[in-house]
């Protein structure tokens, strides 16, 4: 059984909860008073376009720069955010894309790793943040499902798959965790189930017809959408591309993309071979933890704060298993690198001359994901499994992991 939180470790997870709401609050406040954050003028206006029948995917100069990329039922999700004044709708998206963050490692961690992985999260989540971005609303949604999936709740987890796919379709990804629990099929076909009424929700306010052409809209920007590859490297807030980036800046190849997305998929799947280690809450975690990292590492549309899902993939690893010091070092160098080096700190010479165009950002992450899955097979002992498996109690343990067949 797991000991009692104390009321200390309680505290202080109220207190991040706290500062992370605040910092919602006052981003708002800076990009929508003191400056005009973009990313979410094109959602708040995605709303009205979608109510009035208008083209999702056109140019609307007047509004914004850019093009609404996402599909139409996240345009209709939106709409809590879009229907109040500018600076209260940025704070109430702010604001529930990072308690989505901090529910979801509280539901999956206990109070004290919980506590360290949020506080190696903060930095990156305030940084998506900063920029309105689906990111961090994202990262919390894959997580609440693998944490609903420890309690056999799965239509709730198999929402929190399809509204994540609904915003950015990797978080389909995250589905792969019902296939450490019973019942698998059964959730496969409730996820195909939701996704199907979570299409057709935009319904509500617009007509049938119209909801057909904005899908085919969708896809015809999303088609046209390949990002050349001469962008990356050419800003600081730009395309990263992960790992295909990084390969293309130092070695000058125009490789296509999906031999090694392919191959990465393959790598992040097979330590689930491991059948005996799915009662084990520590491979649980861990596995979610490389998952995030992967959906950075191998996602060719990268943007610089997309780099706070994997990072919050670092912190959960990290915070999974017990202190070592060849952890903690990993750990801070991937901090670093990742999140102090967009910022600031980073003195804008070298930012220019060696750490876009050579996509440093992406450096720590390869030797981080390598020793997730050297973990994962069990070729690095994890002590922390140990202290995690006290979370499997009745209230509030995982889901009864398969024995047999799904």
């Amino acid at each position: 059984m797991r000991p009692p939180s104390s009321p200390r470790d309680l505290r202080i997870l109220r207190a991040i909860l706290g500062a992370y709401l605040a910092a919602a609050v006052v981003i708002a406040v800076q990009r929508t008073i003191l400056s005009r954050e973009n990313n979410f003028y094109i959602f708040r206006a995605a709303w009205a376009h979608l109510r009035s029948g208008a083209d999702l995917y056109a140019a609307y100069p007047q509004l914004h720069s850019d093009y609404f990329k996402y599909s139409p039922t996240f345009a209709f999700l939106f709409a809590p955010f879009a229907v109040l004044p500018p600076t209260a709708g940025y704070a109430l998206w702010a604001a529930v894309s990072a308690f989505a963050v901090w529910y979801g490692v509280t539901q999956v961690l206990p109070p004290r790793a919980a506590i360290v992985a949020l506080a190696i999260a903060a930095l990156g989540v305030v940084g998506d943040l900063q920029r309105a971005q689906s990111n961090t609303v994202v990262t919390g949604l894959m997580i609440l499902s693998w944490a609903w999936l420890e309690r056999d709740r799965q239509v709730s987890a198999a929402t929190a798959v399809a509204a994540g796919a609904f915003v950015k379709l990797f978080p389909l990804a995250a589905g792969m965790g019902a296939l450490l629990h019973r019942r698998w099929l059964r959730f496969c076909l409730i996820l195909v189930v939701v996704i199907v009424v979570g299409a057709a929700l935009p319904l509500v306010a617009t007509s049938a017809e119209a909801l057909r052409h904005q899908y085919a809209s969708w896809y015809a920007i999303e088609s046209a959408d390949a990002v050349p590859q001469g962008r990356y490297g050419t800003a600081a807030a730009g395309l990263y591309a992960g790992l295909m980036g990084l390969v293309r800046a130092w070695f000058g190849v125009d490789w296509p993309h999906w031999p090694m997305q392919l191959a990465g998929l393959a790598i992040l799947l097979l330590p689930l071979v491991h059948r005996a280690r799915y009662a084990e809450r520590a491979f649980r975690v861990q596995l979610l933890g490389s998952l995030l990292v992967f959906c950075v590492l191998f996602n060719h549309q990268a943007e610089s704060p997309s780099y706070s899902i994997a990072m919050t993939g670092a912190s959960l690893w990290f915070a999974a298993a017990a202190p070592a010091r060849w952890r903690t070092a990993l750990v801070v160098a991937c901090y670093a690198m990742v999140n102090l080096g967009s910022t600031d700190l980073m003195p804008k010479a070298l930012a220019q001359a060696y750490y876009v165009p050579y996509m440093l950002k992406t450096v720590m992450l390869v030797p981080l994901w390598i020793v997730m899955q050297l973990e994962l097979h069990g070729v690095i002992a994890n002590p922390g499994a140990s202290e995690l498996a006290e979370m499997d109690e009745p209230d509030v343990g995982r889901a009864e992991t398969v024995a047999h067949g799904g």
